[in-house]
């Protein structure tokens, strides 16, 4: 086959590339959300050229007569969950079974071993023919994961504002603060501690130590949604009597794809459970949300399929699903030997 790879590093690579590159991904899109917008071509390029420090994803190309016919991204954590790694390809469908994926698996597989990683992980949309393709590669089923929207103009802004006030009876000892990033200096190490809630999130049978948030890495994260002319959002329940944080809930706003908002983490202490924070924090959200930026109309999150505090919350406020997929993962080097990369 007459065919080049190239990697390509999104943060240096010339601007007419990430054009090209970014085009194909519309075909990704496309096949990924059938019927959805596609993601803008500067919002995607933005994104791609502020990838976190700690977290790069390299991406390769695959060229048959010059037109990209295949593309790979690989990811992993520079900080933590070492042994852990992603990948995933997309080969455009007339270029299927030509063996374009195997051949771009394996400069993929090599990044991974030379960082180190010994499990990998790639994602397929639920009843998607893949699925019978990784489990015969040696990956298992470790994790659901479940897209879901809402759609602001079906939104129930009086159900909004009735957990907002049944804050009153029930977390009268609580207060909500609202940030936007960059964060003030004097609340990181507090927001980085709650952060790690999160590891109380189901993960299902995905193989992954807990996680840890530093001030320096929440700065990087900052860096990078700044450089994609983004801004986080946060709301954050604070225990007044202890002036502790409780809980919080983040959103993504988007200068350059004004019309959609993204719902990043939301997670409660275990000590201040029960009382309703959970829905006063995301009725406090999207009220914002509603005030502020008028234009966006739809706000997509992911959640995992087994989360029901979460989901159940999400259903109520009108959150409906538009994607489901499970996440694949298992050793390294036996994906790599039946695939034959």
């Amino acid at each position: 086959m007459g065919f080049h790879i190239e990697q390509v590093d999104t943060a240096s690579a010339p601007q007419h590339l990430l054009e090209e590159l970014a085009d194909y991904y519309v075909l990704v899109e496309e096949e990924d959300m059938p019927g959805d917008p596609p993601t803008p071509r500067e919002m995607v390029i933005a994104d791609w050229r502020n990838v976190p420090d700690h977290f790069p994803a390299p991406r390769w190309i695959l060229r048959d007569d010059r037109e990209i016919s295949a593309v790979a991204v690989a990811a992993y954590d520079r900080e933590q969950n070492p042994e852990n790694g992603f990948g995933r390809i997309h080969v455009h469908p007339e270029q299927r079974g030509r063996g374009l994926a195997r051949a771009l698996a394996t400069p993929l597989f090599d990044h991974l071993e030379r960082e180190g990683r010994t499990r990998f992980s790639t994602w397929v949309k639920s009843g998607e023919p893949a699925e019978a393709l990784v489990e015969r590669l040696g990956l298992k089923s470790a994790y659901g994961e479940r897209r879901s929207r809402l759609l602001m103009g079906e939104l129930d802004m009086e159900l909004m504002r009735s957990w907002i006030e049944r804050a009153d009876e029930r977390a009268s000892d609580y207060e909500l603060r609202y940030y936007r990033s960059p964060y003030p200096e004097e609340i990181l190490d507090k927001y980085c501690n709650l952060a790690l809630v999160m590891n109380t999130a189901p993960r299902e049978d995905f193989e992954a130590d807990d996680e840890v948030l530093t001030p320096e890495q929440w700065r990087d994260t900052e860096r990078t949604v700044e450089g994609s002319k983004s801004l986080l959002h946060t709301y954050i329940a604070v225990h007044r009597p202890a002036d502790e944080f409780a809980g919080f809930t983040t959103i993504r706003t988007l200068d350059l794809q004004p019309d959609l908002a993204w719902q990043w983490d939301t997670g409660v202490h275990p000590d201040h459970r029960n009382k309703g924070l959970g829905r006063w924090l995301k009725a406090a959200m999207i009220e914002k949300v509603a005030s502020d930026y008028p234009a966006v109309t739809r706000i997509d999150t992911f959640n995992a399929g087994s989360n029901e505090p979460m989901l159940n919350i999400n259903i109520e406020m009108g959150f409906k699903p538009v994607h489901l997929s499970n996440q694949w993962q298992g050793p390294l080097a036996t994906v790599r030997e039946r695939f034959g990369a």
